[in-house]
């Protein structure tokens, strides 16, 4: 009883810790950076922006996990899976935090296809579940959609909405956010990589997020990254041997402390003819 009724202070007081089916980046590699990784194509674009999933040509797999400020309640766990055809890209996405007393789980769908060879767009539908105990479940279908805009070989562009239409969760206390993201990447050289977005949820005040990457040799890349509102800070590690990609990272919360994290990708070679 005395962790239930701790458990319910923690989800209907805090949005820092439970943040009601809010769309979480999906990857050590984007914590590490801060969470600005909207116009990154890879195999997590999967679980970020799908748009991205568009440029992609070999499938791929991709697994994360992270314990938010080392609570085992608070952990957050990730799976998704690009497959490219010929029209375009599916991919399909599994998310999951919380614990057995509260959770969160959402189920995604997503296609998307180069409107040019620069220009990407992505629809994709989710299915949001939360289960509170003692109260039950409830769950609902919204959708988020995704634009990547490549303008030269350097610089590029991205757009994301989640939940557009407003959909609310069947619970008085819960309320599905629509958030926005506008985001920039540039690279100047073979080694580094800038990255910045804003983010709106149309109830909060925008966040800021930016990040950088260098890349020391093409098995091992450094990262930083922050972000406002609240403020956190990001490190973090990539480890590539030949289509598997590890990543470590670590944000920091002035008030909450540390939230460890940790992704793994495949990305599956085409037979050659």
């Amino acid at each position: 009883m005395k962790k239930f009724i701790l458990t319910s202070i923690l989800v209907f007081s805090s949005p820092l810790l439970f943040a009601s089916n809010e769309p979480f980046s999906g990857s050590a590699r984007a914590l590490g950076l801060g969470n600005a990784t909207l116009t990154f194509s890879d195999a997590y674009s999967v679980l970020n922006n799908q748009a991205a999933m568009a440029f992609r040509k070999n499938i791929s797999f991709s697994l994360f996990a992270e314990q938010r400020y080392f609570q085992n309640e608070l952990g957050y766990y990730a799976a998704g899976l690009t497959l490219p055809t010929k029209k375009g890209a599916f991919g399909l996405s599994i998310n999951y935090n919380g614990f057995d007393l509260y959770n969160e789980q959402k189920i995604g769908l997503g296609y998307a296809m180069l409107f040019s060879k620069n220009i990407s767009g992505s629809l994709q539908i989710d299915y949001l579940s939360t289960s509170i105990a003692e109260y039950g479940t409830s769950s609902a279908f919204t959708f988020e959609a995704g634009l990547l805009v490549k303008i030269n070989d350097q610089l590029k562009g991205a757009a994301h909405v989640f939940n557009p239409v407003a959909v609310k969760s069947g619970f008085a206390v819960e309320k599905v956010p629509t958030v926005f993201q506008l985001g920039l990447s540039y690279e100047p050289g073979k080694k580094v990589l800038l990255s910045a977005e804003v983010e709106k949820d149309i109830d909060n005040a925008a966040r800021f997020k930016a990040g950088v990457e260098y890349k020391i040799v093409d098995v091992l890349h450094l990262r930083g990254g922050i972000e406002t509102n609240p403020s956190q800070y990001g490190l973090g590690v990539g480890i590539n041997v030949k289509q598997l990609k590890i990543d470590i990272a670590a944000s920091y919360h002035q008030v909450l402390g540390v939230t460890p994290a940790f992704s793994l990708n495949y990305v599956f070679e085409k037979k050659k003819k």
